[in-house]
């Protein structure tokens, strides 16, 4: 049996889950909540996880669209600036490395870690705007996602906070 509130899986005769602490009533879905509705409990058990890996994504998912867009062909996030965008790349990667290593041992450490890769990702996505904004080149794409990935990695603590505040 799994409980309703959390999907845990709780034993046949339990009066409350071991895991949320909900009261189990005897109609408790005998099958394992569907991939959605994990998700969900997913989101609402830790945003700041769902939200980091997430904007990692996005970040990695950036790198491989084109941040130049022009007539004379696209060039991608990878072929940017030099060395930057297989930097921007790399803090990508490395974000979600510190993510699953912040899970598993020294949670606050591993915290100002990510904190310090999420401000280098942003500088290095905002020194790519004033390059393009300067070259006065189109902006594709991957940029926008690139950002969107950083500004969501770096606005998930507050999310955490408020959601930890209504508690």
């Amino acid at each position: 049996m799994f409980c309703a509130k959390c999907g845990a899986e709780i034993p046949d005769d339990s009066v409350q889950c071991s895991s949320c602490g909900a009261k189990v009533s005897g109609e408790a879905p005998a099958a394992g909540p569907g991939a959605l509705s994990m998700l969900s409990l997913m989101i609402k058990a830790d945003p700041t996880l769902f939200l980091t890996m997430v904007g990692s994504l996005l970040i990695i998912l950036g790198a491989f669209l084109p941040w130049v867009s022009s007539w004379g062909g696209d060039i991608l996030g990878l072929n940017m600036l030099g060395s930057t965008g297989p930097v921007i790349l790399l803090v990508g990667v490395l974000l979600l490395a510190v993510l699953v290593l912040s899970r598993s041992g020294a949670a606050g450490a591993w915290g100002v870690v990510m904190v310090l890769l999420t401000a280098l990702e942003l500088a290095l996505i905002f020194q790519s705007l004033y390059f393009l904004k300067d070259n006065d080149a189109p902006i594709g794409a991957g940029f926008w996602v690139a950002m969107a990935g950083a500004l969501i990695i770096a606005v998930s603590p507050l999310l955490a906070r408020f959601v930890a505040a209504k508690k």
